[in-house]
């Protein structure tokens, strides 16, 4: 009973706050690996801290985001600020794709050349320290997004889990260099392959980021035929409809719906009847998404 207690009030944080802890952990992550890979001479640690501290800069813009994409439509924007998340969303990906991109070159490199020998003994102590944080908060955030569904702790879900499965695979890498010696053939270039290895595991990540949100940019990014069919029969049951079309894009967190409705015999549903009917379609759209957006339109048919 205490455990769920304690479960329950985590849960109940507020986004802001999550992402701020989230910006607080990165940054020492970030800091703290550069220093370490200054002083161990290793690239596979300058990688994880420099990771850290880009995912740092993003972080702090997703904070701001977080709070304007809540904000209610205005004269000046009818429509809210559903595209920031995406976009966002969409540059950082591009900017973790070109550290990858750059570090890789440097890796190959340093391979090419013959390699070099780290500290490892330093290098293995971070690792292991930044593994047990980095998978202690990335299932932290998981169980958070689960609670309550945010594209934004989502994706620093997906940056802790891949930052701790960075850590975890340089740490056995480390220790088996630390465990051969340096005097060893194999160990100078074990740093160069295993940078390498990790930028190769780690380049999915942005590219997903980027082909995701930029399907949002575009307005393609739709949701299952099951949702919309399903929404489309909780319609039907209520009104004599010649045709019913519903579209539905997710544009960051917002899911966006337009319901256009066909009506027999120029017939206008009654006022309880559309309460009812959107009731019951918010209800079937509410069980996915908290934010959304649901608009009616309608048309008319003469039966023959």
């Amino acid at each position: 009973m205490y455990d769920e207690h304690n479960m329950y009030h985590w849960l109940q944080l507020n986004e802001l706050n999550i992402l701020r802890y989230s910006v607080v952990l990165e940054l020492f992550f970030g800091v703290t690996g550069i220093l370490v890979a200054f002083y161990s001479r290793s690239n596979a640690v300058l990688l994880d801290g420099c990771y850290s501290l880009l995912c740092t800069l993003t972080m702090m813009a997703n904070v701001r985001i977080s709070q304007i994409v809540k904000l209610p439509p205005s004269p000046e924007s009818p429509y809210g600020y559903p595209t920031l998340e995406p976009l966002m969303l969409f540059f950082e990906g591009i900017i973790l794709l070109g550290l990858c991109l750059a570090l890789l070159s440097f890796s190959v490199c340093k391979l090419i050349t013959g390699g070099y020998i780290p500290e490892f003994d330093l290098a293995l102590a971070y690792e292991i320290f930044s593994t047990i944080i980095g998978g202690a908060t990335a299932t932290l955030f998981f169980l958070l997004h689960r609670s309550k569904p945010s594209p934004l702790i989502y994706f620093e879900c997906q940056e802790w889990l891949v930052d701790s499965a960075v850590s975890a695979a340089a740490t056995a890498a480390f220790a088996i260099a630390y465990r051969l010696g340096n005097s060893h053939p194999i160990t100078p270039f074990i740093d160069s392959i295993l940078t390498i290895a990790l930028l190769l595991f780690l380049v999915g990540l942005p590219l997903k980021t980027l082909h995701k949100n930029f399907k949002q940019l575009l307005l393609k990014d739709v949701v299952t035929p099951e949702l919309l069919e399903s929404t489309k029969k909780v319609i039907a049951k209520q009104w004599d409809a010649q045709q019913i079309n519903i579209s539905m894009i997710w544009l960051g967190r917002w899911l966006w719906v337009n319901v256009e409705i066909t009506i027999h015999n120029d017939t206008l549903p009654t006022k309880e009847e559309f309460e009812s009917i959107r009731a019951k379609a918010e209800h079937a759209i509410s069980s996915i998404c908290q934010y959304y957006r649901l608009q009616f339109s309608f048309s008319f048919q003469n039966s023959t």
